[in-house]
């Protein structure tokens, strides 16, 4: 009984001691429920790359593991769970907050996240998106800002945890976020500490398309969303230089929202990059179906017509832009190359004085008035212009390397010699700046370095026709006819339709007594221009070497026809 007894105490302790435990952890029982977060189950959390994201079905996917994904691709050294923690914690807080003050998940929650994230927490807007890391998430968290688009995306994140219903929601340039549970919308900027503005006021500030068609001021699907990351991302790799990851990242931007307008018109800047006009052409046209008043999607479209020497049409389209926008200072600069491509020097001019008006510190309007007035001959005001560019910005290549060709074209070789090694000091300006110094050492007489000028301008520019062509003239005056064969053949391939090359190979063949290549390319000249006398004179001349009298005879007669000092010799033979 004693034993039995003793077992019945300890049964009674035992109970009380449970009982006590439950008392104790019932308060810790309902924090750990409410800091369950409502993506708990998402296949998102469990998805490792961007592809296995855009296959999930909407409700599958976690708009903050997507980002993050982007984030490693981009470069981050930490791990996405890192990350995706401190989002969780900021998130398990918030539910917190809500449950200390007795405030449900509903709109009523959006004060007390804004206040946690602006005011606690101290997140804040970049002045400017100029800085591409500022876009990825893992540099919000870190930096404790970010702009438009990452702090929403940040927003987002939260709110998907928290179970609230809050979508992206875009207007042309900017992004910000909304709450709608179908019953109250709530916009939110998260650039200004989570303030809100009516949609009233994004219709006048951003002027978004008014159509069904497109997705401005419309909440967002979550692959929306990151078609809109895309879009931006690939301006990020534009920004570092990464031209085949921007086309990449910008070809599914537009593959998710084919009706962003900018997600259109960054793709075709990538292809005017890639040289690819026709493609840039395609994808303006969608920009401007889309948002048909863009000033600077009509400009790119005018850009794309210039690479396609469609002046005419170019100029069209840069009027059209600037009626858009007469305040756009690059237009004018377009519009006026646009007219100066046609010759019409004095109308260029005039734009480019009416755009430092608008604008008396714009570099590049200098530039190019520089540009235009060597061109046409008037060396005072090039020289004038172009060291206004350089008075506004020193470091200007470009600047410095017309000055040198102002100078050469003078005459003043120890001027054009100084300004040309100055620019050598700019990357971008090395092609030409060994250009013009090869034009100066070709003046002074002094061969050697003359080509290796040449030959060091070409090593930066391998497709420099320019180059190609001096530098196998002066491997003829060399007496080194193979490798001048070289340097044409090499410009050839480049612009096989240009009549000078074939030219030059045939008479350097010739030399070579090949007369039979030489007539080849001799006939290739004549074929693209048949006023050219000179080739009817040299193909005279290689016939006559081959023997072929009458074919000596019949070209000889054209070249003399057309004005040419053919030798009697090559006249008279039957």
């Amino acid at each position: 009984m004693f034993k039995h007894s003793l077992d019945k105490n300890r049964t009674v302790i035992y109970i009380r001691k449970i009982l006590l435990l439950l008392v104790v952890l019932s308060p810790l029982a309902n924090i750990a429920e409410s800091a369950i977060l409502a993506n708990r189950d998402k296949r998102g959390l469990r998805t490792y790359t961007i592809e296995g994201v855009l296959r999930l079905p909407e409700d599958e996917i976690d708009i903050g593991t997507a980002a993050l994904i982007l984030s490693r691709e981009w470069g981050t050294q930490r791990t996405t769970h890192v990350y995706r923690r401190k989002i969780d914690n900021m998130s398990e807080a918030i539910l917190a907050k809500l449950k200390e003050k007795h405030i449900p998940l509903d709109h009523r929650a959006i004060n007390i996240i804004n206040h946690y994230l602006f005011k606690e927490l101290g997140f804040s807007s970049v002045d400017t998106a100029e800085n591409p890391d500022d876009l990825f998430l893992h540099v919000v968290l870190e930096k404790k800002s970010g702009y438009c688009l990452s702090l929403s995306v940040l927003y987002l994140s939260i709110a998907e945890r928290l179970g609230l219903p809050v979508y992206g929601v875009v207007v042309p340039g900017h992004f910000f976020v909304r709450y709608d549970d179908g019953k109250r919308r709530l916009n939110i900027e998260t650039t200004s500490n989570g303030g809100s503005a009516n949609d009233e006021h994004y219709l006048s500030k951003f002027s978004p398309p008014n159509s069904p068609r497109t997705l401005y001021m419309k909440n967002l699907t979550k692959k929306q969303t990151l078609g809109c990351f895309f879009n931006n991302l690939g301006n990020s790799y534009m920004k570092v230089g990464d031209t085949d990851k921007a086309f990449e990242v910008l070809l599914r931007a537009v593959q998710i929202n084919p009706l962003l307008s900018e997600a259109n018109m960054n793709l075709g800047n990538v292809y005017l990059k890639k040289k690819m006009p026709l493609q840039a052409v395609e994808q303006y046209e969608k920009a401007l179906t889309i948002i048909s008043n863009d000033a600077k999607a009509m400009n790119n479209l005018a850009s794309a017509y210039m690479q396609l020497a469609d002046y005419p049409k170019a100029e069209s389209y840069y009027k059209t832009a600037m009626a858009l926008d007469p305040e756009y200072i690059d237009v004018y600069r377009n519009l006026a190359n646009a007219i100066q491509m046609q010759g019409r020097y004095e109308e260029a001019v005039g734009q480019l004085k009416a755009a430092v008006v608008l604008n008396p510190d714009d570099v590049n309007s200098f530039l190019l008035l520089g540009q235009i007035c060597r061109q046409t001959e008037q060396f005072p005001d090039a020289e004038k212009y172009l060291l206004k560019a350089l008075a506004l910005d020193p470091l200007l290549s470009a600047a410095n390397v017309s000055l040198g060709y102002v100078y050469l074209d003078q005459g003043r070789l120890q001027w054009a010699e100084s300004t040309f090694q100055k620019a050598l000091f700019h990357k971008d300006a090395l092609p030409q700046a060994h250009f013009g110094l090869a034009q100066i050492y070709f003046q002074k007489d002094q061969l050697d370095r003359e080509i290796q000028s040449y030959e060091t301008a070409l090593a930066y520019d391998p497709y420099m026709v320019a180059g190609l062509q001096n530098l196998g003239n002066a491997y003829v005056r060399q007496g080194n006819e193979s490798a001048a064969v070289v340097a044409f053949q090499q410009a050839i391939e480049v612009e096989p339709q240009n009549t000078d090359l074939h030219y030059n190979l045939a008479v350097t063949y010739a030399k070579m007594k090949k007369h039979q290549q030489a007539v080849k390319e001799f006939s290739e000249a004549i074929a693209l221009d048949s006023a050219n006398a000179a080739a009817y004179n040299g193909i005279a001349i290689s016939y006559y070497h081959l023997g072929n009298k009458e074919l000596t005879a019949t070209n000889a007669r054209k070249a003399k026809a057309m004005g040419f000092d053919v030798q009697n010799a090559l006249l008279k033979l039957k």
